[in-house]
């Protein structure tokens, strides 16, 4: 999968981008404020439609215009596809090859990005959510169709925790509790399926990455089953808390309730990791995701790594330099200078400077 261009116009602080970009490396830098994390959020919305920054339609249009645009070719298993976004103050019309696209989810999957970002960091730490997240968008970038159960499942929690505050009898609540339970229950079976063979590739890249000085690992709440089983054990937590809801008028048990806990050196990374554990172990993650999509599409997905030279020191540095140039795939790295970069890398790669919203290709320095 390749970002062979993208045009942008008034996007964010950015003049009108027209870029054609390497297949293999391309390093992004200049000062801060300057527009290189606008370039790798434009990329991520091809493929996510919707920014990793949580921002408002609004903030992405330039603050004098009405209306933005994102346009992409990609080439997808040696197919080419036209992808734009047009960007409105209240929405965005999403567009494949000239059609507009009516769902979410049949958008996606024409280009599959995988983000590192300094700011999911606090994912680590932070609430479970968060890492949840984590989870679900990777899942979600293997298959789109995920994003339509979660969908679903939220929209019938809504409805459940709104009868529950409403004190409604057990009769009103149950459809809405069984529906919980089978969509509960197939997002908490894709989860664990997805981390099945998920795990394996984080614990190897993570020994890459530090050299094999250190081992990773991941709990799950939910432990491997059939999805059947998965919906007798939901139930039996529903009976079980029914008292507590009905006090509380809130839906206590589902996957929006889940957490992960990450390990390293099977202890827990949220209690005991180090700040360059965190950030490996986060790095680690997403190219264990890159490497499950290639496996899972036979092409490796677009990687985005946003500032990644503050983040890791030099050997852990090296050590994913060398996982990236052992694998095949498109990379897009930003950085305040020109990093400091092996050889073979800065050999292959293109460089584009951002000055006050313009692009520019440069050359090696």
């Amino acid at each position: 999968m390749i970002l062979k261009n993208l045009k942008l116009r008034c996007y964010r602080n950015l003049a009108g981008v027209d870029i054609t970009w390497n297949e293999h490396f391309n390093v992004i830098y200049g000062e801060n404020a300057q527009g290189k994390t606008n370039l790798l959020e434009a990329i991520y919305l091809l493929g996510h439609l919707k920014s990793f920054r949580s921002a408002r339609g609004q903030e992405l249009i330039e603050h004098t215009a009405e209306t933005a645009w994102i346009g992409a070719v990609v080439n997808k298993c040696e197919v080419i596809h036209q992808l734009e976004i047009g960007l409105q103050r209240n929405g965005r019309n999403p567009r494949v090859n000239g059609k507009t696209v009516k769902k979410l989810s049949q958008f996606l999957g024409y280009l599959r990005t995988v983000l590192f970002t300094p700011e999911e960091l606090s994912n680590i730490k932070g609430f479970p959510a968060g890492r949840r997240a984590l989870l679900d968008r990777a899942i979600l970038q293997t298959e789109p169709a995920y994003l339509d159960r979660v969908q679903e499942y939220d929209k019938i929690l809504r409805h459940r925790n709104q009868l529950l505050k409403q004190q409604a009898d057990e009769a009103e609540l149950a459809p809405w509790t069984e529906a919980l339970i089978n969509t509960g229950s197939r997002i908490r079976y894709d989860r664990t399926k997805y981390l099945q063979r998920f795990l394996p590739l984080l614990c190897q890249v993570y020994k890459e990455i530090t050299g094999g000085t250190e081992s990773a690992g991941l709990n799950y709440t939910v432990e491997l089953n059939s999805q059947e089983k998965l919906k007798v054990q939901l139930a039996a937590t529903f009976v079980r808390l029914a008292s507590r809801e009905k006090k509380l008028g809130l839906t206590l048990a589902g996957p929006h309730r889940d957490d992960l806990d990450f390990l390293v050196d099977e202890r827990s990374l949220r209690c005991f990791g180090s700040q360059g554990q965190q950030r490996s172990f986060l790095l680690a993650f997403k190219a264990a995701q890159v490497m499950d999509l290639e496996e899972q599409h036979q092409e490796p997905p677009v990687l985005l790594l946003d500032d990644l030279a503050s983040e890791l020191d030099s050997r852990r540095q090296e050590g994913f330099f060398n996982f990236l140039l052992n694998r095949r795939g498109q990379v897009f790295l930003t950085s305040a200078q020109q990093p400091l970069l092996a050889d073979q890398v800065r050999q292959t790669a293109s460089f584009f400077k951002v000055d006050q919203g313009l692009v520019s290709a440069t050359s090696p320095e």
